[in-house]
Protein backbone atom coordinates (compact mmCIF):
# COMPACT_ATOMS: atom_id res chain seq x y z
CA UNK A 1 0.00 0.00 0.00
CA UNK A 2 1.24 3.62 -1.22
CA UNK A 3 0.94 6.23 1.44
CA UNK A 4 0.39 9.54 -0.06
CA UNK A 5 2.94 12.24 0.17
CA UNK A 6 2.35 15.91 2.09
CA UNK A 7 1.75 17.26 -1.73
CA UNK A 8 -0.94 14.75 -2.04
CA UNK A 9 -2.77 15.58 0.76
CA UNK A 10 -2.26 18.94 -0.12
CA UNK A 11 -3.92 18.80 -3.48
CA UNK A 12 -7.02 16.90 -2.31
CA UNK A 13 -7.52 19.69 0.37
CA UNK A 14 -7.21 22.28 -1.94
CA UNK A 15 -10.12 20.78 -4.20
CA UNK A 16 -12.16 20.55 -1.12
CA UNK A 17 -11.72 24.28 -0.82
CA UNK A 18 -12.23 24.95 -4.38
CA UNK A 19 -15.73 22.84 -4.15
CA UNK A 20 -16.81 25.32 -1.18
CA UNK A 21 -15.39 28.35 -2.93
CA UNK A 22 -17.60 27.27 -6.48
CA UNK A 23 -20.51 27.52 -4.04
CA UNK A 24 -19.51 30.15 -1.74
CA UNK A 25 -17.61 32.51 -3.30
CA UNK A 26 -20.06 35.46 -3.73
CA UNK A 27 -20.86 35.31 0.64
CA UNK A 28 -17.09 34.62 1.45
CA UNK A 29 -15.99 38.21 2.29
CA UNK A 30 -19.02 39.06 4.22
CA UNK A 31 -17.89 36.18 7.26
CA UNK A 32 -16.01 38.31 9.93
CA UNK A 33 -12.88 37.65 12.13
CA UNK A 34 -14.84 36.98 15.18
CA UNK A 35 -14.77 33.69 16.68
CA UNK A 36 -18.56 33.09 15.73
CA UNK A 37 -18.55 34.74 12.48
CA UNK A 38 -19.98 31.76 11.12
CA UNK A 39 -23.19 31.50 13.04
CA UNK A 40 -23.93 34.90 12.71
CA UNK A 41 -23.35 34.47 8.98
CA UNK A 42 -25.35 31.20 8.42
CA UNK A 43 -28.20 32.66 10.31
CA UNK A 44 -28.18 36.22 8.37
CA UNK A 45 -28.02 34.48 4.71
CA UNK A 46 -30.70 31.91 5.27
CA UNK A 47 -32.51 35.22 6.42
CA UNK A 48 -32.47 37.03 3.28
CA UNK A 49 -35.47 36.56 1.13
CA UNK A 50 -34.33 36.55 -2.44
CA UNK A 51 -30.17 35.34 -2.28
CA UNK A 52 -31.03 32.57 0.29
CA UNK A 53 -33.86 31.33 -2.06
CA UNK A 54 -30.99 31.60 -4.71
CA UNK A 55 -28.34 29.94 -2.90
CA UNK A 56 -30.48 27.16 -2.35
CA UNK A 57 -31.40 26.67 -5.72
CA UNK A 58 -27.20 26.92 -6.68
CA UNK A 59 -27.21 23.74 -3.97
CA UNK A 60 -29.47 21.35 -6.21
CA UNK A 61 -25.65 19.58 -6.74
CA UNK A 62 -23.54 19.55 -4.07
CA UNK A 63 -24.25 16.70 -2.46
CA UNK A 64 -23.25 14.46 -5.61
CA UNK A 65 -20.82 16.65 -6.20
CA UNK A 66 -19.31 16.35 -3.04
CA UNK A 67 -19.84 12.13 -2.63
CA UNK A 68 -17.43 12.11 -6.16
CA UNK A 69 -14.74 14.41 -4.79
CA UNK A 70 -14.69 11.79 -1.78
CA UNK A 71 -14.97 8.74 -4.09
CA UNK A 72 -11.95 9.65 -5.51
CA UNK A 73 -9.90 10.72 -2.48
CA UNK A 74 -10.99 9.32 0.47
CA UNK A 75 -9.46 5.81 0.37
CA UNK A 76 -5.78 8.20 0.49
CA UNK A 77 -6.59 10.58 3.66
CA UNK A 78 -7.63 7.26 5.19
CA UNK A 79 -4.49 5.61 4.33
CA UNK A 80 -2.52 8.24 5.09
CA UNK A 81 -3.88 9.37 8.47
CA UNK A 82 -4.05 5.04 9.65
CA UNK A 83 -0.34 5.05 8.81
CA UNK A 84 0.49 7.99 11.50
CA UNK A 85 1.52 6.19 14.73
CA UNK A 86 0.76 9.54 16.73
CA UNK A 87 -1.98 10.24 19.04
CA UNK A 88 -5.40 10.54 16.71
CA UNK A 89 -8.97 11.78 17.76
CA UNK A 90 -12.36 11.54 16.06
CA UNK A 91 -14.83 14.09 16.75
CA UNK A 92 -18.78 13.73 17.09
CA UNK A 93 -21.23 15.32 18.85
CA UNK A 94 -22.99 18.12 16.74
CA UNK A 95 -22.42 18.69 12.67
CA UNK A 96 -19.07 20.24 13.46
CA UNK A 97 -17.76 21.72 17.26
CA UNK A 98 -19.85 25.09 17.65
CA UNK A 99 -16.44 27.26 17.31
CA UNK A 100 -14.04 24.63 15.37
CA UNK A 101 -10.70 27.08 16.27
CA UNK A 102 -11.78 26.64 20.24
CA UNK A 103 -12.10 23.44 20.19
CA UNK A 104 -8.65 23.10 18.20
CA UNK A 105 -6.78 25.45 20.31
CA UNK A 106 -7.94 22.78 23.62
CA UNK A 107 -7.67 20.05 21.53
CA UNK A 108 -4.25 20.37 20.35
CA UNK A 109 -2.45 20.78 23.72
CA UNK A 110 -2.58 17.23 24.14
CA UNK A 111 -3.55 15.54 20.65
CA UNK A 112 -1.49 15.00 16.96
CA UNK A 113 -3.96 15.11 15.22
CA UNK A 114 -8.08 16.38 14.76
CA UNK A 115 -10.53 14.75 12.90
CA UNK A 116 -13.70 15.80 11.54
CA UNK A 117 -16.29 14.71 9.98
CA UNK A 118 -17.22 16.62 6.64
CA UNK A 119 -19.73 19.05 7.22
CA UNK A 120 -20.87 19.35 3.16
CA UNK A 121 -21.07 15.41 3.08
CA UNK A 122 -23.55 14.62 6.23
CA UNK A 123 -25.53 17.95 5.82
CA UNK A 124 -26.58 17.32 2.13
CA UNK A 125 -26.66 13.73 2.86
CA UNK A 126 -29.35 14.13 5.56
CA UNK A 127 -31.10 17.16 3.31
CA UNK A 128 -31.30 14.09 1.03
CA UNK A 129 -33.02 11.50 3.63
CA UNK A 130 -35.02 14.09 5.33
CA UNK A 131 -37.35 16.47 5.02
CA UNK A 132 -35.59 19.69 6.61
CA UNK A 133 -36.81 23.18 6.31
CA UNK A 134 -34.78 24.50 3.45
CA UNK A 135 -33.81 27.78 5.91
CA UNK A 136 -33.15 25.53 8.76
CA UNK A 137 -30.92 23.67 6.31
CA UNK A 138 -29.35 26.45 4.48
CA UNK A 139 -28.60 28.33 7.80
CA UNK A 140 -26.34 24.78 9.02
CA UNK A 141 -24.71 24.53 5.87
CA UNK A 142 -23.11 27.66 5.75
CA UNK A 143 -22.61 27.76 9.17
CA UNK A 144 -20.77 24.68 9.62
CA UNK A 145 -19.27 24.97 6.37
CA UNK A 146 -17.06 27.96 7.35
CA UNK A 147 -16.57 26.92 10.29
CA UNK A 148 -13.90 24.76 8.39
CA UNK A 149 -13.19 27.34 6.02
CA UNK A 150 -11.89 29.61 8.32
CA UNK A 151 -9.34 27.21 9.25
CA UNK A 152 -8.16 26.06 5.65
CA UNK A 153 -4.46 27.28 6.76
CA UNK A 154 -4.06 24.32 9.40
CA UNK A 155 -5.48 21.99 6.50
CA UNK A 156 -3.44 23.16 3.52
CA UNK A 157 -0.12 23.77 5.28
CA UNK A 158 3.83 22.68 4.54
CA UNK A 159 4.18 21.71 8.46
CA UNK A 160 5.42 17.28 8.80
CA UNK A 161 2.44 16.75 10.75
CA UNK A 162 -1.56 17.98 10.11
CA UNK A 163 -3.32 19.44 13.43
CA UNK A 164 -6.60 19.00 11.50
CA UNK A 165 -8.32 16.87 9.10
CA UNK A 166 -11.40 16.92 7.47
CA UNK A 167 -12.93 12.99 6.70
CA UNK A 168 -16.09 11.55 5.47
CA UNK A 169 -17.30 10.14 8.29
CA UNK A 170 -21.38 8.71 8.24
CA UNK A 171 -22.48 5.20 8.30
CA UNK A 172 -23.89 5.28 4.96
CA UNK A 173 -20.20 4.88 3.85
CA UNK A 174 -19.95 1.48 5.36
CA UNK A 175 -20.25 -1.72 3.40
CA UNK A 176 -23.79 -3.81 4.03
CA UNK A 177 -22.90 -6.14 6.45
CA UNK A 178 -20.81 -3.76 8.67
CA UNK A 179 -23.84 -1.69 8.39
CA UNK A 180 -26.36 -4.30 9.44
CA UNK A 181 -23.50 -5.11 12.63
CA UNK A 182 -23.56 -1.68 13.95
CA UNK A 183 -27.33 -1.10 14.14
CA UNK A 184 -28.04 -4.61 15.38
CA UNK A 185 -25.11 -3.49 18.01
CA UNK A 186 -26.93 -0.15 18.64
CA UNK A 187 -30.58 -1.34 18.95
CA UNK A 188 -29.08 -3.93 21.58
CA UNK A 189 -27.69 -1.57 23.62
CA UNK A 190 -30.36 0.86 22.85
CA UNK A 191 -32.69 -1.54 23.99
CA UNK A 192 -30.83 -2.82 27.46
CA UNK A 193 -30.66 1.23 28.65
CA UNK A 194 -34.26 1.88 27.77
CA UNK A 195 -35.29 -1.40 29.86
CA UNK A 196 -33.16 -0.32 32.79
CA UNK A 197 -33.97 3.46 32.62
CA UNK A 198 -37.93 2.49 32.73
CA UNK A 199 -37.80 -0.98 34.95
CA UNK A 200 -38.97 -2.80 31.77
CA UNK A 201 -38.24 -6.35 30.04
CA UNK A 202 -39.34 -5.68 26.48
CA UNK A 203 -37.49 -8.23 24.38
CA UNK A 204 -38.73 -6.77 20.87
CA UNK A 205 -37.54 -3.37 20.13
CA UNK A 206 -41.07 -2.32 18.29
CA UNK A 207 -43.13 -3.31 21.16
CA UNK A 208 -40.23 -1.34 23.49
CA UNK A 209 -40.33 1.57 20.83
CA UNK A 210 -44.08 1.71 20.84
CA UNK A 211 -44.65 1.71 24.52
CA UNK A 212 -42.14 5.03 25.08
CA UNK A 213 -44.22 6.69 21.96
CA UNK A 214 -47.59 5.85 23.61
CA UNK A 215 -45.93 8.68 26.28
CA UNK A 216 -47.89 12.06 25.88
CA UNK A 217 -45.94 14.31 28.13
CA UNK A 218 -43.06 15.17 29.56
CA UNK A 219 -44.51 14.51 33.05
CA UNK A 220 -45.21 11.31 32.35
CA UNK A 221 -42.13 10.26 30.59
CA UNK A 222 -40.50 11.34 33.87
CA UNK A 223 -43.18 9.11 35.69
CA UNK A 224 -42.13 6.11 33.84
CA UNK A 225 -38.39 6.64 34.78
CA UNK A 226 -37.63 4.81 37.64
CA UNK A 227 -33.71 4.99 37.27
CA UNK A 228 -33.04 9.05 36.76
CA UNK A 229 -30.01 8.63 37.42
CA UNK A 230 -29.47 6.91 33.98
CA UNK A 231 -30.45 9.77 32.54
CA UNK A 232 -28.10 12.89 30.77
CA UNK A 233 -28.00 15.64 33.81
CA UNK A 234 -29.43 18.00 30.89
CA UNK A 235 -32.55 15.74 31.12
CA UNK A 236 -33.12 15.44 34.72
CA UNK A 237 -35.18 18.62 34.56
CA UNK A 238 -38.42 18.22 33.37
CA UNK A 239 -38.47 22.16 32.34
CA UNK A 240 -35.12 21.72 30.04
CA UNK A 241 -36.38 17.63 29.01
CA UNK A 242 -39.36 19.23 27.66
CA UNK A 243 -37.62 22.16 25.98
CA UNK A 244 -35.07 20.17 24.42
CA UNK A 245 -37.51 17.34 23.01
CA UNK A 246 -39.83 19.68 21.20
CA UNK A 247 -36.54 21.58 19.52
CA UNK A 248 -35.47 18.15 18.38
CA UNK A 249 -38.79 17.13 16.19
CA UNK A 250 -39.26 20.76 15.08
CA UNK A 251 -35.76 19.92 12.85
CA UNK A 252 -37.82 17.72 10.71
CA UNK A 253 -40.76 19.87 9.16
CA UNK A 254 -41.93 16.01 7.41
CA UNK A 255 -45.44 16.55 7.83
CA UNK A 256 -46.29 12.65 8.68
CA UNK A 257 -43.96 13.35 11.97
CA UNK A 258 -45.98 16.79 13.00
CA UNK A 259 -48.01 15.11 15.59
CA UNK A 260 -45.59 12.80 17.07
CA UNK A 261 -45.67 12.63 20.89
CA UNK A 262 -43.24 13.46 23.32
CA UNK A 263 -42.13 9.51 23.79
CA UNK A 264 -41.57 9.22 20.31
CA UNK A 265 -39.08 12.52 20.04
CA UNK A 266 -37.30 10.59 23.18
CA UNK A 267 -37.19 7.25 21.62
CA UNK A 268 -35.85 8.27 18.67
CA UNK A 269 -33.17 10.84 19.54
CA UNK A 270 -32.19 7.76 22.17
CA UNK A 271 -31.69 5.63 19.48
CA UNK A 272 -30.05 7.84 17.04
CA UNK A 273 -27.41 8.89 19.73
CA UNK A 274 -26.85 4.49 20.26
CA UNK A 275 -26.04 4.67 16.49
CA UNK A 276 -24.17 7.64 16.90
CA UNK A 277 -21.99 6.00 19.71
CA UNK A 278 -21.31 2.66 17.25
CA UNK A 279 -21.14 4.54 14.33
CA UNK A 280 -17.84 6.53 16.42
CA UNK A 281 -16.86 3.87 17.91
CA UNK A 282 -16.64 1.82 14.01
CA UNK A 283 -14.54 4.95 12.84
CA UNK A 284 -12.18 5.23 15.16
CA UNK A 285 -11.00 1.73 15.22
CA UNK A 286 -10.21 2.11 10.86
CA UNK A 287 -8.53 5.46 12.22
CA UNK A 288 -6.31 4.15 15.17
CA UNK A 289 -8.09 7.18 16.65
CA UNK A 290 -9.71 7.90 20.24
CA UNK A 291 -13.08 9.75 20.57
CA UNK A 292 -13.87 13.47 21.39
CA UNK A 293 -16.58 15.34 21.85
CA UNK A 294 -17.92 18.85 22.72
CA UNK A 295 -20.52 19.10 24.81
CA UNK A 296 -22.45 16.61 27.35
CA UNK A 297 -24.92 14.88 26.31
CA UNK A 298 -23.10 12.53 22.99
CA UNK A 299 -20.16 12.07 25.66
CA UNK A 300 -22.78 10.64 28.14
CA UNK A 301 -24.60 8.22 25.64
CA UNK A 302 -21.12 7.24 24.67
CA UNK A 303 -19.53 6.75 28.20
CA UNK A 304 -22.45 4.86 29.16
CA UNK A 305 -22.44 2.43 26.10
CA UNK A 306 -18.59 1.92 25.75
CA UNK A 307 -17.08 3.30 28.87
CA UNK A 308 -14.09 5.63 29.01
CA UNK A 309 -11.19 3.66 28.10
CA UNK A 310 -8.27 5.79 30.17
CA UNK A 311 -6.05 8.56 30.93
CA UNK A 312 -6.40 9.64 27.12
CA UNK A 313 -9.52 9.75 26.30
CA UNK A 314 -10.52 11.34 29.69
CA UNK A 315 -7.99 14.40 29.15
CA UNK A 316 -8.83 14.60 25.13
CA UNK A 317 -12.82 15.17 26.44
CA UNK A 318 -12.26 17.06 29.51
CA UNK A 319 -10.27 19.90 28.01
CA UNK A 320 -13.53 20.48 26.24
CA UNK A 321 -15.32 21.62 29.34
CA UNK A 322 -16.25 25.40 29.84
CA UNK A 323 -13.83 25.88 32.69
CA UNK A 324 -10.94 25.90 30.04
CA UNK A 325 -12.61 28.01 27.46
CA UNK A 326 -9.87 30.50 28.41
CA UNK A 327 -7.27 28.48 26.18
CA UNK A 328 -9.51 29.83 23.08
CA UNK A 329 -7.44 33.62 23.78
CA UNK A 330 -4.32 31.56 22.30
CA UNK A 331 -3.75 32.77 19.04
CA UNK A 332 -4.05 30.08 16.60
CA UNK A 333 0.02 30.10 15.38
CA UNK A 334 0.85 29.81 18.80
CA UNK A 335 -0.23 25.86 18.02
CA UNK A 336 2.19 25.49 14.97
CA UNK A 337 5.61 26.65 17.54
CA UNK A 338 4.17 24.47 20.08
CA UNK A 339 4.75 21.79 17.15
CA UNK A 340 8.07 23.20 15.79
CA UNK A 341 9.57 23.48 18.85
CA UNK A 342 8.86 19.87 19.99
CA UNK A 343 6.93 20.70 23.24
CA UNK A 344 3.57 18.34 22.57
CA UNK A 345 5.04 15.63 24.85
CA UNK A 346 6.00 18.20 27.58
CA UNK A 347 2.58 19.82 27.52
CA UNK A 348 0.90 15.86 27.50
CA UNK A 349 3.23 15.12 30.88
CA UNK A 350 1.96 18.31 32.33
CA UNK A 351 -1.32 17.54 32.12
CA UNK A 352 -1.17 13.73 33.34
CA UNK A 353 0.37 13.94 36.37
CA UNK A 354 -1.84 12.80 38.85
CA UNK A 355 -4.61 11.06 36.87
CA UNK A 356 -4.61 7.30 36.70
CA UNK A 357 -6.69 4.69 34.54
CA UNK A 358 -8.37 4.11 37.39
CA UNK A 359 -9.35 6.91 37.93
CA UNK A 360 -10.42 7.82 34.69
CA UNK A 361 -12.60 4.62 33.99
CA UNK A 362 -14.25 5.69 37.25
CA UNK A 363 -14.90 9.38 36.36
CA UNK A 364 -18.09 9.01 34.05
CA UNK A 365 -18.91 12.57 34.37
CA UNK A 366 -14.79 13.41 33.62
CA UNK A 367 -15.49 16.15 36.94
CA UNK A 368 -12.35 14.85 38.99
CA UNK A 369 -10.38 14.68 35.80
CA UNK A 370 -11.03 18.35 34.63
CA UNK A 371 -10.22 19.31 38.22
CA UNK A 372 -7.05 17.76 38.24
CA UNK A 373 -6.66 19.30 35.15
CA UNK A 374 -7.06 22.64 36.27
CA UNK A 375 -4.66 21.83 38.86
CA UNK A 376 -1.98 20.65 36.61
CA UNK A 377 -2.15 23.70 35.14
CA UNK A 378 -1.88 25.88 38.05
CA UNK A 379 1.48 24.52 39.04
CA UNK A 380 2.55 24.86 35.75
CA UNK A 381 2.09 28.63 35.72
CA UNK A 382 3.07 29.04 39.00
CA UNK A 383 6.71 26.88 38.46
CA UNK A 384 6.91 29.14 35.40
CA UNK A 385 6.72 32.58 37.29
CA UNK A 386 8.91 31.34 39.92
CA UNK A 387 11.95 30.44 36.85
CA UNK A 388 11.02 33.72 35.45
CA UNK A 389 11.23 35.65 38.92
CA UNK A 390 14.84 33.38 39.27
CA UNK A 391 16.37 34.85 36.38
CA UNK A 392 15.27 38.27 37.03
CA UNK A 393 16.36 38.12 39.94
CA UNK A 394 20.21 36.82 38.63
CA UNK A 395 20.05 39.34 36.19
CA UNK A 396 19.44 41.86 39.08
CA UNK A 397 22.54 40.29 41.05
CA UNK A 398 24.76 40.79 38.24
CA UNK A 399 23.88 44.36 37.30
CA UNK A 400 24.06 45.77 41.07
CA UNK A 401 27.01 43.54 42.33
CA UNK A 402 29.05 41.49 40.33
CA UNK A 403 29.18 44.27 37.54
CA UNK A 404 29.75 47.15 39.63
CA UNK A 405 32.74 45.16 41.73
CA UNK A 406 34.70 44.36 38.73
CA UNK A 407 34.32 47.78 37.54
CA UNK A 408 35.63 48.99 40.32
CA UNK A 409 38.35 46.85 40.27
CA UNK A 410 39.22 47.51 36.87
CA UNK A 411 39.90 51.29 37.52
CA UNK A 412 41.71 50.64 40.42
CA UNK A 413 44.12 48.84 37.97
CA UNK A 414 45.04 52.69 36.86
CA UNK A 415 45.87 54.13 39.79
CA UNK A 416 49.44 54.41 41.13
CA UNK A 417 50.75 51.45 43.00
CA UNK A 418 50.48 50.25 45.59
CA UNK A 419 46.83 49.68 44.52
CA UNK A 420 47.58 48.89 40.88
CA UNK A 421 49.55 45.40 42.64
CA UNK A 422 46.60 44.55 44.44
CA UNK A 423 43.72 44.12 41.53
CA UNK A 424 45.33 42.67 38.06
CA UNK A 425 43.82 44.54 34.81
CA UNK A 426 43.63 41.75 33.22
CA UNK A 427 42.23 39.20 35.16
CA UNK A 428 39.63 41.93 36.13
CA UNK A 429 38.64 43.00 32.86
CA UNK A 430 38.53 39.07 32.56
CA UNK A 431 35.78 38.87 34.71
CA UNK A 432 34.11 41.60 33.76
CA UNK A 433 33.85 40.39 29.98
CA UNK A 434 32.74 36.94 31.87
CA UNK A 435 29.61 38.71 33.58
CA UNK A 436 28.53 40.52 30.34
CA UNK A 437 28.10 37.41 28.83
CA UNK A 438 26.59 35.62 32.15
CA UNK A 439 23.99 38.91 31.97
CA UNK A 440 23.46 38.66 28.04
CA UNK A 441 22.55 34.51 28.61
CA UNK A 442 20.27 34.88 31.47
CA UNK A 443 18.14 38.03 29.56
CA UNK A 444 17.99 35.36 26.98
CA UNK A 445 16.86 32.67 28.95
CA UNK A 446 13.92 35.19 30.29
CA UNK A 447 13.02 36.25 27.16
CA UNK A 448 12.80 32.23 25.95
CA UNK A 449 10.89 31.45 29.19
CA UNK A 450 8.40 34.57 28.29
CA UNK A 451 8.32 33.24 24.33
CA UNK A 452 7.33 29.72 25.80
CA UNK A 453 3.89 27.95 24.88
CA UNK A 454 3.43 27.74 28.60
CA UNK A 455 3.73 31.20 28.96
CA UNK A 456 0.97 32.15 26.26
CA UNK A 457 -1.12 29.82 28.38
CA UNK A 458 -0.42 31.83 31.27
CA UNK A 459 -1.22 34.75 30.29
CA UNK A 460 -4.49 33.91 28.56
CA UNK A 461 -5.38 32.15 32.01
CA UNK A 462 -4.59 35.60 33.19
CA UNK A 463 -6.77 37.62 31.80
Amino acid sequence: MEIPNRKTINNIYSEYFDIIDSYFEAIKHHLGDEEYSHINLGYYISKYPLISDLILDSLDDLYENIYEFWEENAKHLFDFIKSQSTLKCVYSGDITPVSLESFVKKSALYVDSIIIPDPIFNLTLYNKQIVFDNKFYLNKIVRHIFNIWKLKDLLITDAKDNIIFILPINIQLLSQQDQDNLLNNANSNYTRYINTLINQEFLDIQNLFNFIEGIRTTEDLINNVKNPKLLPREFREPIALNNFLKDFSSINKDPKYAHKSIGWGFATYVQSQFIRVQEHKTFCGKLLAEPIYDYELPWFFFNYDIGCSGIDEAIINSLQKEKFEWISKVPIHALKVLRENNKLEYMRSILRNGITDLKSKRDSELLEVSRQIEANFKEAFKKQKSEIKSLEKEVANIIKKEIPITTGGFLLGFLPTPFNTVVSIFTTFRDMKNNILKLRKKRTDISIKKNDFINLLMNSYDD
